[in-house]
């Protein structure tokens, strides 16, 4: 009986001894957030270190210690406290969607490529992933299925010029000169001043035998202070 009533006397301190421990772990949470707003993520991080050494379930801290992992360019850390709170919540987008791409930081393309399926599954009608998706492929180098993604994003985000850009490389790596030509001219009709899109867009026209227009456009691109471009006239327009 004596054993009984010590037990039912442990009990309330224990139990008393973790809330204080939960409250410590969201005040440390709390300065955490602060030091993260304020882009000292150094900062971020041992507040978030010590609000998880008192709540080893703290989701919320282990997200925003990978997003500062992630700050940090310290990718791998990132990827597994993203991974982390996926333990907690498989449901939660926005550790996908993170935890991709800190995989593409370090070139982890078909983990990346999962997380982004993932998010695509959970919601097809949101074409962002879409975006990723083509970057995965293109660095892996599946152009055709980079160009089918950037295609799909390209249907919401029209105005995006470096993905257009990136589907012009793309094509023009699949050997599809002609439809580079057209990718790159969108960049160029967005944003006039991008000059990479006038030297690759004369690259994909010297690849099409159309060297007249390719000379046109390496011209312009060194009027414009684009070096590179004076090698490509020299061996193709200076003959």
């Amino acid at each position: 009986m004596k054993s009984l009533f010590v037990a039912f006397l442990v009990l309330p301190f224990v139990v008393f001894a973790q809330q204080d421990d939960e409250k410590k772990a969201f005040e440390l949470y709390g300065e955490g957030i602060k030091y993260f707003y304020s882009n000292d993520f150094e900062n971020a991080l041992v507040k978030f270190d010590e609000a998880i050494a008192l709540k080893q379930d703290f989701q919320y801290a282990y997200y925003n210690r990978g997003l500062s992992q992630y700050k940090l360019k310290n990718y791998t850390e990132a990827a597994t406290d993203l991974s982390a709170v996926l333990k907690l919540d498989s449901n939660n987008i926005d550790a996908y969607k993170n935890r991709g791409l800190a995989y593409m930081k370090i070139n982890e393309y078909d983990n990346a490529l999962s997380d982004f399926q993932h998010l695509i599954a959970f919601n097809p009608s949101v074409l962002e992933p879409y975006k990723y998706l083509g970057l995965c492929y293109y660095y892996k180098r599946k152009y055709k299925l980079a160009n089918e993604a950037f295609s799909i994003y390209l249907e919401s985000y029209f105005d995006d010029t470096e993905v257009w850009f990136q589907k012009g490389l793309s094509n023009y790596y699949y050997a599809d000169f002609d439809v580079a030509i057209k990718d790159f001219t969108e960049v160029l009709n967005l944003n006039a001043n991008y000059i990479t899109a006038l030297e690759w867009r004369g690259k994909a026209y010297q690849k099409a035998n159309l060297i007249k227009k390719a000379c046109e456009d390496w011209n312009t691109a060194v009027s414009k202070n684009l070096e590179s471009s004076k090698a490509l006239l020299q061996q193709y327009c200076e003959q």
